[in-house]
């Protein structure tokens, strides 16, 4: 005989709630299990004469789409597999499952084989028996045809908002705060600039633009005071990705991170890749105010160029990927490294030389590798002996820049100080109330504290200076390794970047078949140094 729920059982009853994306979208996940509590409650009254109590009550709380991701759910489970649990109360079957069918087979199965019974005020479900448990797999499917169909709603209307220019991220990004706009039916979102934040968004560009690293311009700003939004420290990544997000410019990205699923040790893993195909990503002008101007922007991004990009278990064969770039009018393509084989020749020996990746349009000739590095080891050289002319300069001059920073530093510290006497006779004349006095001396106070503690740091550390020894030091090891057959492309590149921001190739021979290689092939580099 198939189990029933009776009065008895009511000890070993529990409730288990959690909002949809069917729920009135304008209710709060706090308001909307309310409402179901009670309506499980009055059940639980008429049918059992009690109402279960706050111990017997598991919340969802979070918004999960497997069951990895709703802890509530995975404890409930657990608790079911003790065999204590004789029925769960839930609003709908579909509160229990909201994610594929593979979610939907373990939930099943995890009350079929407990004997746990599906409580809901309309019906209750013996997964026992065949005839329940059908209509209760179709239960959960229907819920999760409607989840993809109310994906793809929500989906249509985020492209829409974006479209509209409005910011429907959920964190504002580094310099702004997200704001509420209009109201009733014309609410949006957008963003507004945090002054503080912007200064440092600001400094990022023109340290980046004067010729800085990502590693230095971090340290700059840790220096400096400057907290990001979720660490202590800034990192070379957090720079990066803010000099190359156009939010900055007033406009609106979306759809560059891209949420993928895979398989791995049995289990659905979630991320968010950069999306590399560019047709599906999104910009927008914004409604709000930029903080960088276009021009800036666009310096930066040109200083950047392009990264190599090398499939995961692939080995980088190009020594210059990512460095060198077409020179020819209108191409500006990155020129790839490539090998033929001599079918002339009886030894296996390969050809190598450097190619413009956009033959089918551009045909600028291609150069022999061995020359091109030749010319490209003649601008070492000739940057190494600029190096060693600079440094006694440098040595000499050196303090200067650590004495203007001391100046500016200390000029502050003078006008910290007025302005603290200026509060003070502000509040001695009634002015400020003494509560309102206290919040504004707190943060000047703060201010000052801080400005004196970096003063004291730049009076006792080294003057800041180009490194023009670590310069040619660095540059001497990246022409070494140049022609060292027993280094990897790979170590080579990481190198030369090191060195190089960029090279443009110029020739102003047609690439024909027949000829290419084997004639004379003027050509001449403009090899753009990372200083």
């Amino acid at each position: 005989m198939l189990y029933e729920i009776n009065r008895e059982d009511f000890e070993n009853v529990i409730i288990y709630l959690r909002k949809s994306r069917a729920d009135d979208p304008c209710m709060t996940v706090e308001e909307v299990l309310a409402s179901h509590e009670r309506q499980l409650q009055e059940y639980s009254m008429a049918f059992f004469g009690a109402k279960i109590p706050e111990d017997r009550i598991f919340r969802e709380v979070v918004s999960g789409e497997t069951i990895a991701d709703r802890p509530v759910m995975k404890e409930v489970m657990t608790l079911l597999e003790t065999g204590i649990i004789k029925g769960v109360l839930v609003i709908e079957p579909q509160r229990l499952s909201r994610g594929d069918l593979e979610d939907c087979g373990k939930i099943i199965n995890t009350f079929r084989y407990t004997n746990t019974l599906v409580i809901t005020p309309s019906k209750t479900y013996n997964i026992s028996d065949e005839y329940d448990r059908k209509f209760f797999e179709m239960e959960l499917t229907r819920g999760n045809d409607y989840l993809e169909y109310t994906k793809r709603i929500l989906s249509r209307g985020k492209l829409a908002s974006v479209k509209q220019g409005n910011f429907i991220g959920s964190v504002a990004p580094y310099g702004y705060k997200k704001v509420t706009k209009g109201t009733g039916k014309d609410t949006y979102h957008t963003l507004e600039i945090i002054p503080e934040q912007a200064e440092a968004v600001r400094l990022m560009f023109k340290l980046y633009l004067e010729g800085n690293g990502f590693t230095n311009i971090s340290i700059c700003l840790d220096r400096l005071g400057y907290k990001p939004l979720k660490s202590q420290h800034w990192s070379p990544a957090a720079i990066s990705d803010i000099l190359e997000n156009p939010v900055y410019i007033g406009k609106i990205r979306w759809n560059y991170f891209k949420t993928v699923k895979k398989m791995q040790n049995g289990q659905i893993i979630k991320s968010r890749p950069i999306n590399r195909d560019t047709s599906d990503v999104i910009i927008v002008p914004g409604k709000h105010k930029a903080i960088i101007d276009q021009k800036i922007f666009d310096a930066a991004l040109e200083r950047r160029g392009s990264t190599p990009k090398v499939k995961k278990g692939n080995e980088l064969k190009n020594p210059f990927a990512g460095l060198l770039f077409c020179g020819t009018a209108g191409c500006g393509r990155s020129m790839s490294f490539k090998q033929y084989k001599d079918y002339r020749s009886k030894t296996d020996k390969r050809s190598e030389y450097m190619l413009c990746t956009n033959q089918r349009i551009c045909h600028t000739k291609s150069v022999q590798y061995s020359a091109f590095v030749a010319k490209v080891k003649e601008s070492l050289q000739a940057s190494i002996k600029d190096f060693e002319v600079k440094l006694k300069a440098e040595q000499e001059n050196a303090d200067d820049l650590r004495q203007n920073i001391i100046k500016n530093l200390e000029a502050e510290i003078s006008r910290l100080k007025i302005k603290d006497a200026r509060q003070k006779d502000a509040y001695e004349d009634g002015l400020y109330s003494k509560e309102e006095y206290a919040k504004r001396n707190a943060k000047l106070q703060e201010q000052l504290y801080n400005t004196m503690n970096t003063l004291q740091q730049e009076k006792s550390a080294t003057a800041p200076s180009v490194d023009y020894e670590e310069k040619i030091m660095r540059f001497k090891d990246c022409l070494a390794i140049i022609d060292d057959t027993t280094v990897s492309a790979g170590k080579k590149n990481e190198l030369l970047k090191s060195c190089i921001e960029r090279i443009n190739y110029y020739n102003n021979c047609e690439s024909k078949p027949g000829l290419g290689r084997y004639v004379d092939n003027p050509f001449h580099l403009e090899v753009i140094l990372r200083l």
